[in-house]
């Protein structure tokens, strides 16, 4: 029996690589390109989308935030003013308690007054009349 050399090895291994391995590889490669890669290039281009409607959903969403702080930056704002409003508001019914309580003191010193003009007017047209009888 003849002995192997490496080169019988060597060319063994390359004929097998080129009949049996290397078309198996080939059909490995086109199923790769007709099959595969169309799908990843399918699901990379969704992603594209997907990744687009996102950011879309977050300029949204920052849109929605701005304008919610812009309000509640208003909220503040009017319920400092009503708060304002309603103290001076306050300040202004004392003054205007105080005011009534006044005219109608007022009131009752002149409604007093009136009552005490028509005692005097009276005791003065009784000295008037015993004026008369004396004279």
């Amino acid at each position: 029996m003849a002995s192997i050399t490496k080169k019988d090895i060597s060319d063994a291994l390359n004929e097998f690589y080129g009949k049996v391995i290397e078309p198996r590889f080939d059909r490995i490669e086109s199923y790769i390109q007709n099959q595969i890669e169309p799908r990843f290039d399918k699901i990379d281009r969704e992603f594209e989308e997907h990744d687009k409607k996102f950011n879309d959903l977050l300029n949204h969403f920052d849109q929605i935030y701005s304008k919610l702080d812009r309000l509640e930056t208003e909220y503040f704002s009017i319920t400092a003013a009503l708060q304002r409003a309603e103290d001076r508001l306050d300040r202004i019914e004392g003054k205007l308690d105080k005011e009534i309580a006044i005219r109608e003191r007022l009131e009752k010193e002149i409604a007093d007054l009136k009552q005490r003009v028509i005692i005097l007017q009276s005791r003065i047209e009784e000295i008037e009349a015993r004026l008369k009888t004396i004279s």
